[in-house]
């Protein structure tokens, strides 16, 4: 498991934030993307059987302290310039977890030691506060104020780059001010492994609720049933665009359903 974080924690930092094709991908795979994200309510069920929450991530539960003791004391670690307060701030406010930039930089919370099987889809609250100024996946500028990564299971795949070291699945999903829902980027790497999903275009200090089939995505990407969840990781990224790299956003709570 050390050596699969470190390796996470190195790819994240060093490729995943890099170019994406944008207008291929939209000519090869728009069809994949069906109805992979919604925004929904939690109130909303829309007569449909109730589905069982398996895990849960909740930010609400600040305990004082420092936050990021706090949340390392939930799992969460940081890494790249969040470990530095004046970079990245992280503070809790009305329930909720604030991830603030003033500058260009990047930043994650690696969530370690988690194995999730027989998940089917992931709720997230949250919204933005400030959006990465021309940030825009169909532009290769993929900057964003917030994203989450989720990794399956602990098979290996090639980064497709022999100095990148290879790693699991994974979908990285994000709230995004015009890219253009459900369709699944690719990277400048892991094109066999990797797909960046936009869930919402939310207006700013709007919280929303983004649930987003797990299941049906990653058969739809990569032609197999999905392993279980076996890491997890909040990124931001703001050093290629313009306006000083300031950015916000918030999160409430994740939520993986049976």
């Amino acid at each position: 498991m050390k050596s699969f974080i470190a390796s996470l924690i190195f790819i994240v930092i060093f490729v995943l934030s890099g170019n994406v094709s944008s207008e291929e991908n939209k000519q090869a795979e728009s069809h994949e993307s069906s109805q992979d994200a919604k925004d929904n309510s939690l109130e909303k069920q829309d007569n449909e059987k109730v589905q069982k929450v398996k895990y849960v991530i909740d930010f609400s539960n600040y305990s004082g302290g420092t936050v990021r003791k706090w949340l390392e004391s939930k799992g969460f670690y940081c890494e790249g310039a969040a470990k530095y307060h004046p970079e990245i701030e992280l503070s809790i406010q009305k329930g909720m977890l604030f991830i603030k930039t003033k500058q260009p930089v990047r930043g994650f919370l690696v969530f370690k030691d988690v194995i999730i099987p027989k998940v089917s889809k992931v709720r997230i609250e949250w919204g933005i506060s400030k959006y990465p100024n021309d940030a825009n996946f169909e532009s290769g500028n993929r900057n964003q104020a917030l994203g989450l990564y989720i990794f399956f299971g602990p098979e290996k795949l090639s980064s497709g780059y022999f100095m990148i070291p290879d790693l699991p699945y994974f979908i990285s999903l994000f709230l995004g001010e015009a890219d253009e829902i459900n369709i699944p980027y690719k990277g400048k790497y892991f094109h066999d492994s990797g797909r960046f999903v936009c869930v919402g275009n939310p207006e700013l200090n709007e919280t929303v609720i983004s649930e987003f089939d797990l299941t049906s995505a990653f058969q739809t990407y990569y032609k197999e049933e999905a392993p279980a969840i076996s890491a997890l990781c909040l990124e931001v990224d703001t050093t290629t665009t313009e306006g000083g790299g300031k950015a916000e956003a918030y999160i409430k709570r994740i939520e993986f359903l049976e």
